[in-house]
């Protein structure tokens, strides 16, 4: 069984996506912009390592509902 860390479900809550392989490619997409943060290029890879030996059916299981973030309403 994979586990993830709090900071990883965050992580995925932020790449939600219809698919693991969705989320995987997404995810690297952002990994040009990090410019040189050891702590958050360790959480990514972390989490890619974690999700590429989770199962397809594994991933649709996962409940983000508690990490994602509600979009901030405009006054």
């Amino acid at each position: 069984m994979i586990r993830f860390e709090e900071d990883e479900y965050m992580l995925l809550a932020m790449f939600k996506k219809e698919s693991r392989q969705a989320a995987i490619d997404d995810i690297y997409r952002v990994i040009p912009y990090i410019d040189g943060d050891e702590e958050v290029t360790a959480l990514i890879n972390g989490t890619l390592e974690k999700l590429r030996l989770l199962s397809d059916e594994a991933f649709l299981n996962l409940n983000l509902e508690a990490y994602q973030q509600e979009p901030e309403e405009d006054e």
